[in-house]
Formats: C-alpha cells, sequence, structure tokens
C-alpha cells in the first residue's frame, strides 16, 4: 500500500509540472513529430539505455518502439496505470522526465520482453558466470530470466545482497554483474586463480561433462559427470579414424564414391567429389583437419562396402574398448538423437589410437598437402586449433591433437592430448559454451593434471 501511494505521488508531482514544462516545449509527441521536443525525448532514451538509434529530432517508428519500451517498463515493472502505445503522452513524458529514483529505476530495468545490446551484455555477464547456456541473442526470455534469478539467489546466500531473486535485472543487478564477486567467494570460470591449478573444481569450468585421464596407465585424474551420455558432434571422428585405421591399404588408390556427397547441406567439408581418384589416407587427413563428413562417409564406403556396415564395425568396436555408454548412427557425429557417447568412453577411444603410430602422426598434424587430381589442384589443409598456434592467447605449449566438434545441440566438445616433462594426458570436454571457452577449460585441465606431480 505504501508503494502505491508513493507511485500515486510521483505521477500527481508530476502532472503538476506539466503547466511550466508546455510553455517551453509540447506536452505529447507522437508519430511524426519534429524538432527540439522529439530530440530531447530521445536524447532521454538513450540517457536511459532505451534508445539506441540516430538523435535526428525526428519521430519515427524506432522513436515510437523504445517508447513503447519505457511504456511497457513502466506498466509491468513499477505498475503504472500507462499504457503501451508507442505514442509520448502527457504521463509518459512526465515519468520520462521524472528525478525520482524509483522511476528511473524502473526505466533502467531489464526484463522479460526486454531486448537489445544491454540485454546482450547482461548475458555475456551471466555466460562468464556460468549462469546461462548458449549465445547472448540479445532477447530476454525465460532462460535469462531464470539465469538472473539464479544469480540472484546465490548473490542473497553469499550475503552480497539482501534484497529477494526476481528473475528481473534492476539497475543494481546489473552494477553487482560488473564487480569481482571473487571477493565474496563467488564461484565461477571467470574468478578462477590460474596460479592454483589444484584448487580447480567443476564450478571453475564452462563444460557440462569432461574428464581428464593419465593416457599410459588409463587412472581418472579428474571428471565432472563423465559418464553421463551426451552429442558428441564431430569428436566421433576418433573412433571413425581408429576404425579405418584397422582395415589398413592407406596407400592404396581408391576411386570416391557418390555417399561422399550424401551429407546434410551444412556439414563441413573437405572437399571431396564423387569419381575422384586418392589414397585413403589422404581421405584421412581430410577426415581430421577439415572435418570432413563427404570424406567420412568415403572411408567408411571405401572399408566397409557401405556407410552402415563401417558404422556397425564403429559400434563393434567401441564396445571392445569398454566403451559400453556410446552408440554411433554415422562416422561423422552430425547430430542424430540416438548417436551419443560420454566423455569417459571417448578418452578410452583416444587412448587405444595414441598407441598407433599412424593415429598420431594424423591427429598431431598441423598441416598437410592433399596431391592433386584429375578435378582439382593440390589442396593444402591447415589445422586451425588455437590452442597450437604460438601467437594465439589460448595456445598451449605442451597440446597435441586431437579432434574438435561442434553442434547446436551438442555444444562446443573437444578431445585432446598433452605431454610434458614425461607425461601424457587425455582430455575430453563436452558441451562447453564457446570454442574459447573449450580451451579455457582444456588448459585448467592439463594444468590441474600436470600440477599434481608437482
Amino acid at each position: 500500500m505504501r508503494m502505491y501511494f508513493r507511485r500515486m505521488l510521483c505521477i500527481l508531482l508530476c502532472l503538476a509540472l506539466l503547466p511550466a514544462f508546455s510553455q517551453a516545449e509540447a506536452t505529447s509527441l507522437s508519430t511524426g513529430s519534429q524538432g527540439p521536443s522529439v530530440t530531447r525525448l530521445q536524447k532521454r532514451l538513450s540517457a536511459l539505455g532505451l534508445f539506441s538509434g540516430q538523435v535526428d529530432g525526428v519521430y519515427g517508428q524506432q522513436t515510437e518502439s523504445w517508447v513503447m519500451e519505457a511504456q511497457r517498463l513502466l506498466q509491468s515493472v513499477g505498475g503504472y496505470d500507462i499504457t503501451p502505445t508507442g505514442q509520448a503522452d502527457e504521463l509518459t513524458l512526465s515519468l520520462l522526465y521524472s528525478d525520482d529514483p524509483t522511476v528511473e529505476s524502473v526505466l533502467r530495468t531489464l526484463c522479460v520482453g526486454s531486448s537489445g545490446d544491454r540485454v546482450r551484455e547482461l548475458q555475456n555477464q551471466l555466460i562468464e558466470l556460468k549462469m546461462l547456456d548458449g549465445v547472448a541473442d540479445g532477447d530476454y526470455g525465460a532462460a535469462t530470466k531464470a539465469a538472473v534469478y539464479r544469480f540472484q539467489e546465490q548473490a542473497l546466500a553469499l550475503e552480497i545482497t539482501m534484497d529477494p531473486p526476481t528473475g528481473m535485472a534492476d539497475p543494481y543487478t546489473q552494477q553487482l554483474l560488473t564487480q569481482d564477486l571473487g571477493v565474496y567467494g563467488f564461484k565461477a570460470p571467470k574468478y578462477f586463480d590460474e596460479t592454483q591449478p589444484l584448487n580447480l573444481s567443476e564450478e571453475y569450468l564452462f563444460c557440462k561433462s569432461c574428464i581428464l585421464i593419465d593416457a599410459p596407465t588409463g587412472q581418472v585424474l579428474f571428471e565432472v559427470n563423465s559418464h553421463e551420455r551426451m552429442y558428441p558432434a564431430s569428436t566421433t571422428k576418433v573412433l571413425t579414424l581408429l576404425t579405418s585405421l584397422e582395415y589398413g591399404n592407406l596407400d592404396k588408390k581408391h576411386t570416391v564414391p557418390e555417399s561422399a556427397a550424401d551429407v546434410p547441406a551444412d556439414s563441413s567439408l573437405v572437399p571431396v567429389n564423387p569419381g575422384e581418384r586418392m589414397r585413403k589416407i589422404d581421405l584421412l587427413y581430410g577426415l581430421m583437419l577439415r572435418s570432413g563428413n563427404d570424406a567420412a562417409n568415403a572411408i567408411a564406403t571405401i572399408d566397409a562396402g557401405d556407410v552402415d556396415s563401417f558404422v556397425g564395425r564403429m559400434n563393434e568396436k567401441a564396445f571392445e574398448l569398454g566403451m559400453y555408454d556410446s552408440h554411433f548412427v554415422n562416422p561423422h557425429g552430425y547430430h542424430d538423437p540416438e548417436h551419443y557417447t560420454t566423455a569417459y568412453d571417448l578418452s578410452l577411444a583416444t587412448r587405444a589410437g595414441l598407441t598407433d603410430p599412424e593415429f598420431c602422426q594424423i591427429v598431431t598434424c598441423l598441416q598437410y598437402t592433399m596431391p592433386a587430381t584429375k578435378r582439382r589442384d593440390a589442396l593444402t589443409l591447415h589445422n586451425t586449433y588455437e590452442i597450437l598456434n604460438e601467437t594465439s592467447p589460448y595456445f598451449i605449449p605442451y597440446a597435441a591433437g586431437v579432434k574438435s566438434g561442434f553442434t547446436s545441440d551438442a555444444g562446443f566438445c573437444f578431445v585432446g592430448a598433452a605431454q610434458y616433462d614425461g607425461r601424457t594426458l587425455i582430455a575430453v570436454i563436452l558441451d562447453s559454451n564457446t570454442r574459447y571457452t573449450t580451451w579455457d577449460d582444456l588448459r585448467r585441465l592439463f594444468a590441474y593434471g600436470f600440477a599434481l606431480d608437482e
């Protein structure tokens, strides 16, 4: 009741000031209005973070949309009796120009229905805190509301704030997200102390699932949900390569079969074309360095006669290796609900692969030139993993291969190996937020593993 009277008092005070305001400029503005009054309105909306267009003194569609957003906030967040029309009537203008901090707080709040750069910035901050999955799309929907609620809930638990969670990002919540919350004991990837690698825990990693093993012994050194079934995307090709190497005939030339073209339209490609003549070893490099789905199908058909038969052998091989929570329906990893594995299972496949010199040579290769065919010139393939690029901020000096993967369902995935001071480690990361958070996770896992012997 007290808040109701405060709002009513604010409205009455604003309305009382309108006669003085109207002597200087218009008391209402609408689509088509022009001049200093519109310029002032646009500048005010811009100051509130509600207007991102050009301040031109013309009340066009963009100004109308942001006035409507202000009215929506005043109605839904502030509880004011105002209808979102996009037209700046007397009440709207009085509230927009009000000096009352409560009104300004309402207008600066982000909530369900908000959109734009401010929301995108908020989402990126939540992603960094591991409160929000996916990418920042600039639309404040149910997922963003739930993430804000979780953040506010944790802030309350740590006594950073005394305000109960609402799921709405008021100015105070937005301010909190820009602070160093690590000093309050807030655990998130961005607050991990890289100088203390042994303090690594699940909260400091972005991925949903991971494992770190000692390659020679298979000993598990660190894991998070490593036996949970996940989508592997193109990390599938680790098993594809391992299976294909069993068939041999690496230097024998083959005609690329029609199955190479039978891949989804948005597939990653080498490219190779049906009818080309090339060695299987060239296709294997194309499989791993370019993540070619076309190469995967070609290899499968060349080795087993058709793709389905090869996939059947992949599943047999997986079972032989102890990959009991895996099932594959294609040789390339394009999403299918029945195509899944686990971080633990992928570590088993990689461990087996690293005992094969040919496997090691392929997965650690930085550059390979496929010889020319009658249909194309020589094609040079490059490894593009930033962790292997000495000029990249994500460079890991002791990293070696192995395979990345991404689909919208799988997230960013990586199977990697590293050698340092006589030790070899294997790390598997499944469903990380971005390519770069995957590298952060990988670096921390390897640093943890190598610090265990210090």
